[in-house]
């Protein structure tokens, strides 16, 4: 007699229909995703089947789901995952990271300290989630850097390893980070006095008249320096209307949020499940995407409709925009035209697809970063009330942005010091790389490098880097030569923030004109301080190297002309 083993006979049910499926339809040469669609209404078929059986009385078909679903999840998993893995660097020859007993898995910076104790000058592996990175030395950042995209890609890396395969950031010749990097970083200078009174605006709205006199007010650091930028962004690149809509505020900071639990979760479970898993854990990310989508189409089709001179006071299709508001689909539609041979796309539903995607990656990019930098920033001076008063006199007597050198300065100390991420210089190799140190790595590695002993070099800072030196590259910029060095914005291998070389953060000057703007109105408007009994916000380790902020870090703030 038979005996029923639920395990093996799942297995085995789940094989056999997978290969029945597989000889069937194999001739069709169908794509991964048109076999997964396939499966997918099978299985939704087979469902409604037996809901129907069950609520005819046929409770004995209950068993019978077992199999269905584990079919599903294998097929899935088989359809999803790649055909070949690169060998580990483990096979290389690569040595791995012994981790101290004790020392916790999300203390990069310790970890890297003991790395470049057990392998000085070498690369070895660090294993995060189920993947190996090899890590290089700070030494090789510029060599690292010089690496063309067809050979080590960032976004590559973003979309298989921290998005599990979705596209949210196209590709590296995505029209959307030249747009950033090029035609947006040249116009920021001209919306200068429009984005004082986005800022104005923001803070008007977010914090309220305040009162005057004595009066302090405690607000959430993070959560209230996220809707002054979410505010003070929206109406200089979409306009004044969905920069008061709740909605798109709303929507705008929560998606980076969802993003971030999906990729947590998805790295919480074993690789050969992450396909199924990502199916659920991205639907938050993904319903929030959707739904920006939505609310961005009437702005676009607004702004396309002025294009062709089809809005109702415009003089033609060469009429420029509001003179508060960045032309970003201009922009757009100018670099996919350009694309297509300067023809037209089809009947536009192409284009506008991939305008209001582009506008949710802009969204993304420019929110959650600015942010967090405004937040570490705020940690070191709310304790520094001279420093404070020394940015407020340069405030009050530079003529623009550009003239703010000690608050750029402060930018970048605030940002060597409270490193974003111990690592640096993420690539997924798209084809066999050699460098000085190591073997050949094979196409898939991951590599990285080691962004610690940049900002805690001793060569490069002086015997104490770790301590904060707000005006440190104040003073390097006034040596002779170097006035246009050491900047918030500069890349360099001193400056591992940006990442570098051709594939360096695109927005990175839209940001620092952000967080500028942001600053200076709220020094010269409001008084900050510490809660009594609160020490200074601190920075929470995340399990892949990245640093956040405090959720629950609050800041006082009191409206300047009042007491002392």
């Amino acid at each position: 007699m038979h005996q029923y083993h639920p395990i093996r006979d799942f297995y085995r049910t789940a094989v056999e229909q997978y290969a029945a499926m597989q000889s069937a339809i194999g001739p069709l040469r169908l794509s991964k995703t048109d076999l997964l669609g396939l499966v997918l209404r099978k299985t939704w078929h087979d469902f409604t089947l037996l809901l129907s059986d069950l609520r005819d009385g046929g409770w004995r078909s209950v068993p019978l789901i077992t199999p269905l679903l584990g079919a599903v999840l294998v097929l899935v998993i088989i359809t999803t995952r790649p055909k070949t893995a690169p060998p580990s660097p483990r096979q290389l020859g690569i040595p791995v990271l012994k981790v101290p007993k004790g020392l916790h898995r999300w203390d990069y910076q310790r970890l890297l300290q003991e790395g470049a104790r057990q392998h000085p000058g070498a690369p070895y592996v660090i294993t995060y989630s189920g993947y190996e990175y090899v890590v290089f030395p700070s030494s090789c950042f510029d060599e690292v850097k010089r690496l063309p995209v067809a050979a080590a890609s960032m976004v590559e890396w973003y979309t298989h390893v921290f998005f599990q395969g979705w596209r949210f950031l196209g590709t590296d010749k995505s029209a959307v980070h030249k747009t950033i990097g090029l035609d947006l970083t040249r116009a920021v200078p001209s919306l200068a006095a429009a984005r004082r009174a986005h800022a104005e605006a923001a803070f008007a709205a977010v914090l309220g008249s305040l009162g005057t006199g004595t009066d302090w007010h405690a607000f959430p650091l993070y959560s209230t320096a996220q809707e002054v930028v979410a505010r003070t962004n929206a109406a200089s690149l979409l306009g004044p209307e969905l920069a008061a809509d709740r909605r798109w505020l709303n929507a705008s900071q929560r998606f980076p949020m969802a993003v971030m639990v999906a990729v947590f979760v998805c790295h919480a479970v074993p690789r050969l499940l992450r396909p199924v898993v990502s199916l659920l854990a991205f639907v938050p990310a993904w319903g929030l995407y959707w739904y920006m989508r939505m609310l961005l189409r009437p702005t676009v089709e607004r702004d396309l409709r002025a294009q062709r001179g089809e809005v109702e006071g415009d003089t033609g299709p060469d009429q420029k925009p509001p003179a508060s508001k960045f032309p970003v689909t201009s922009w757009l539609t100018a670099r996919y035209q350009g694309e297509s041979g300067g023809k037209e796309q089809g009947d536009g539903a192409l284009l506008m697809s991939q305008m209001l995607h582009d506008y949710v990656v802009i969204a993304f990019e420019s929110t959650a970063s600015t942010a967090a930098t405004i937040y570490f920033i705020l940690a070191e001076l709310v304790s520094r009330p001279e420093l404070v008063q020394e940015l407020r006199d340069e405030i009050t007597q530079a003529a623009d942005l550009d003239g703010l050198r000690k608050l750029d300065s402060v930018m970048r100390e605030s940002s060597r010091v409270n490193i974003f991420n111990y690592l640096t210089l993420f690539r997924r190799l798209q084809q066999p790389v050699q460098l000085s140190l190591g073997p050949t790595l094979p196409r898939g590695s991951l590599i990285c490098v080691d962004a610690q002993h940049i900002t805690a070099s001793a060569a490069l800072w002086g015997d104490a880097p770790e301590q904060f030196d707000g005006l440190r590259f104040f003073r390097l910029r006034q040596q002779p030569g170097h006035e246009a060095l050491h900047q918030f914005t500069s890349l360099g291998s001193d400056a591992p923030g940006w990442g570098g070389g051709a594939q360096a953060c695109p927005g990175r000057v839209f940001a620092a004109n952000t967080i500028k703007t942001v600053l200076a109105h709220l020094l010269m408007h409001y008084d900050i301080a510490l809660p009594p009994g609160d020490g200074k916000p601190k920075r929470n380790s995340m399990p892949n190297g990245t640093m956040a902020p405090d959720m629950n870090a609050r800041i006082m703030l009191r409206k300047r002309g009042g007491g002392s």
